[in-house]
């Protein structure tokens, strides 16, 4: 099985909360673009204190979602299916607040999913049971 058939089992699964740790961040972000090439699923990329942009969009920031609040809450209130890729997101975990709402989140019952991507992750525990956890170590092709 390849990354891409890994990705879309990951992105089918149960969970609302993915999280990804891995050497190269950049190459799973490619994945991704990838992925969204070839689906009809709204992808989307968080980067801290940039904002959120669909992929494929990258000059579109969507409107209030600098803030890990102000993300977290867009994503909660948007009724459509959407996969939500946050970037380096370990520093916005040490808030309570943020917390709380990827609980919410992990434990609604709106069908989304969120992927914390980072080469390491530090998930807090209230946050582990509604988390699926992967880590990975991809290499180039030579």
């Amino acid at each position: 099985m390849n990354y891409l058939q890994q990705l879309e089992k990951v992105l089918d699964s149960r969970f609302k909360l993915v999280s990804i740790e891995t050497y190269d961040t950049d190459r799973v972000s490619e994945l991704f673009t990838q992925l969204s090439r070839f689906s009809n699923k709204a992808f989307y990329m968080h980067l801290p204190d940039e904002g959120m942009h669909r992929l494929g969009a990258a000059h579109i920031t969507i409107p209030r979602t600098r803030t890990p609040l102000e993300l977290l809450d867009h994503i909660e209130n948007t009724p459509h299916f959407g996969i939500y890729i946050l970037r380096d997101f370990n520093a916005a975990m040490e808030d309570k607040k943020v917390v709380d709402k990827l609980k919410q989140i992990g434990a609604g019952d709106k069908r989304k999913v969120v992927i914390l991507l980072s080469e390491y992750i530090e998930l807090p525990p209230e946050l582990k049971p509604y988390t699926l956890r992967s880590k990975h170590q991809i290499k180039q092709a030579s």
